[in-house]
């Protein structure tokens, strides 16, 4: 429907905490028509279809692109299984919105992105900071030529230890590089502008041995204009007051950017003890969705109407997944890598 007028039908492939967002997103947005969701477990979609009154749902996702109906399909499957549905999808015919990590190899990014310009279809990848005001904002900042250019940035996104031990089933599939640097890594090279030289990282793994996977990691990205220093943890303490601590800061050559989304402007104390609310990805607001992956989607939704161009391209999901593969390859290697 590149190009229509009409309302898009829109597929959700992968039903867990980030699909579910996604359908409740689509359901609020006119431009769009949720008409069948999927999962492995074809209960779980019956169910979600239920709730959601969508008309079908279907227990993988080929069948889904098979739906004469789905013109586009949001695939939100753990970070190791979004080769097999997106390609489904683009062989299809359809257009596509993969969560981030685009893959967890390069190889099934760039059979991604290959076959999307081969069938002439929207690939994106939902790297939903880039809608999330504060970080759009520093991003407008920089076009405008208030901060002057980037010298150094430094970005903290941690988890508390409940994400990989209980929120994610499969966390020993990806990993704190995959799943959290995926975004710290496209916000510097969307500042920056400018391609990845070198990547020196490392890495420690005490708490978390047991799946196989890092419980931190540090970064540096050097740029041709200056360097990002990337920080992450899967393992700070679950009765921290927010699942995640996020913040940046960015120097440039006429001032300073500084971001703090942990708190959000709002701290709650009750019977749990403190804790800080997340309302600006998704939220309701006198019974409607709001948040940043409400415009993520809603973006995603204008180009297949051809009323935009993808902000995220496929390419750049190439190059993230190019960054967090060199970053494991330092962390390996105890040596400076080139992506």
């Amino acid at each position: 429907m590149r190009g229509g007028v009409g309302r898009v039908g829109v597929g959700v492939v992968g039903l867990g905490n980030q699909g579910l967002l996604h359908v409740e997103a689509v359901k609020q947005l006119p431009e769009a028509e949720l008409v069948a969701v999927a999962d492995v477990d074809v209960g779980r979609a019956r169910s979600v279809a239920e709730a959601y009154g969508v008309g079908r749902y279907y227990g993988s996702a080929r069948e889904l692109c098979e739906d004469a109906g789905v013109d586009a399909v949001i695939v939100a499957t753990p970070d190791h299984l979004h080769y097999e549905p997106v390609m489904a999808a683009l062989r299809a015919g359809k257009h596509v919105m993969v969560e981030k990590p685009m893959a967890t190899r390069l190889s099934e990014a760039t059979a991604m992105a290959e076959e999307a310009r081969r069938r002439g279809v929207i690939l994106t990848v939902n790297f939903e900071n880039r809608f999330n005001p504060p970080f759009a904002h520093v991003r407008e900042l920089l076009e405008r030529g208030v901060l002057g250019d980037p010298i150094h940035a430094y970005i903290r996104l941690s988890d508390t230890v409940y994400v990989p031990r209980r929120m994610l089933s499969w966390a020993r599939e990806t990993s704190v590089i995959f799943f959290l640097m995926s975004h710290t890594a496209d916000l510097a090279r969307w500042y920056f502008g400018e391609p990845v030289r070198e990547v020196y990282a490392a890495s420690a793994s005490r708490l978390l041995r047991d799946l196989g996977v890092p419980d931190a990691c540090a970064a540096v990205l050097r740029f041709e204009s200056g360097f990002a220093l990337l920080e992450s943890s899967w393992v700070l303490p679950e009765a921290s007051p927010s699942i995640f601590d996020f913040k940046l800061e960015l120097v440039c050559t006429k001032g300073v950017a500084r971001v703090d989304t942990e708190r959000e402007s709002i701290e709650v104390v009750d019977a749990t003890g403190l804790r800080y609310p997340h309302l600006a990805k998704h939220a309701r607001v006198h019974g409607l969705v709001a948040g940043f992956l409400r415009e993520a989607v809603r973006h995603f939704i204008a180009c297949v109407q051809g009323r935009a161009e993808p902000v995220v391209s496929a390419e750049d999901g190439v190059e993230n997944v190019k960054i967090l593969e060199a970053i494991a390859r330092s962390c390996s290697e105890g040596r400076p890598v080139a992506p």
